[in-house]
């Protein structure tokens, strides 16, 4: 009678344990976006859909970049990562992640590209005409308004080199390695500072502009800018496993992203996006050549 006591009594502490265990561990999800109160305010409502939907805590532990990412991923520090173009290019080996769904952008397009611009009714008329003028970058290291523009850039025949150097910094917009760097506010800088030639706008900026109307106060319209040109198109945010994430935990993941994560309004409205679909790995790889070139 003792020892089956004692038996039983074994049985329910390893039952106490595998139940201890469960509510202990976190699924991680790799990311460079860091806040000082553990969730970035663009993955709060995911958070608690993911919570809900795999039945465990889940965190988003920030990472210095891609690359980064891509050796968590790959010891199984982390079992998902959700990257950027960008962040996708970084990582050197991609051949053991597996692609669960890319995002929809509010174009309801699965990639995007940046349109170069000139002032309306500027003297320039072409790509090649930037040679020798100041051009005003997006984000530095972005897909879109960084390495693909470049990359546009030297097709039409205007490498990086052959653009007006920047050295100094402004209230507006930062050099780095000697190129200017304005973020979103491009089509301000091209439109009103007269001594920015060009730039390039991601094509879902340049969708928010209004058609006319464009004035120093609420900022400029579309028909104060004229495109001369565009990038290769970049694929837009993607989200990953890694090579040790629990198989029965990454179907449930691809499952939920793919057919119930469009139906989250809150969701969509904090990533930006429409909802999540198929992702084409292709178009990721093609991606990594522009890191190469840059």
């Amino acid at each position: 009678m003792r020892s089956t006591c004692t038996f039983l009594a074994l049985v329910f502490l390893m039952h106490a344990a595998v139940g201890c265990e469960k509510q202990t561990e976190v699924i991680e999800f790799g990311t460079t976006k860091a806040d000082l109160f553990g969730v970035p305010a663009e993955y709060r409502a995911l958070h608690m859909a993911l919570e809900k939907e795999l039945d465990y805590p889940i965190s988003f532990p920030a990472q210095s970049n891609g690359r980064a990412i891509g050796v968590q991923l790959e010891h199984g520090n982390i079992e998902f990562a959700i990257l950027s173009a960008a962040e996708y290019a970084e990582i050197e080996d991609t051949s053991k992640l597996t692609l669960l769904a890319t995002a929809i952008n509010p174009l309801g397009k699965t990639t995007r590209q940046g349109h170069i611009v000139i002032r309306a009714k500027s003297h320039l008329k072409s790509i090649a005409d930037c040679a020798g003028k100041r051009f005003a970058f997006g984000h530095h290291r972005d897909a879109v308004t960084d390495w693909a523009v470049r990359d546009a850039l030297e097709k039409g025949g205007v490498p990086v080199n052959k653009l007006l150097p920047e050295l100094v910094p402004t209230t507006v917009a930062v050099p780095i390695e000697g190129r200017l760097y304005a973020g979103d506010r491009v089509p301000t800088l091209v439109v009103w500072d007269l001594t920015i030639n060009a730039g390039v706008v991601d094509e879902v900026v340049y969708s928010r502009l209004p058609d006319t109307g464009g004035n120093p106060i609420t900022g400029p319209s579309k028909d104060q800018l004229e495109i001369v040109g565009h990038t290769i198109d970049v694929p837009e945010m993607v989200i990953v496993a890694g090579p040790k994430a629990d198989p029965q935990t990454v179907e449930k993941l691809r499952k939920y992203l793919l057919n119930e994560a469009k139906n989250n309004a809150k969701l969509c409205e904090q990533l930006g996006i429409q909802g999540f679909t198929e992702p084409n790995k292709a178009a990721y790889e093609a991606a990594r050549s522009l890191v190469s070139r840059s």
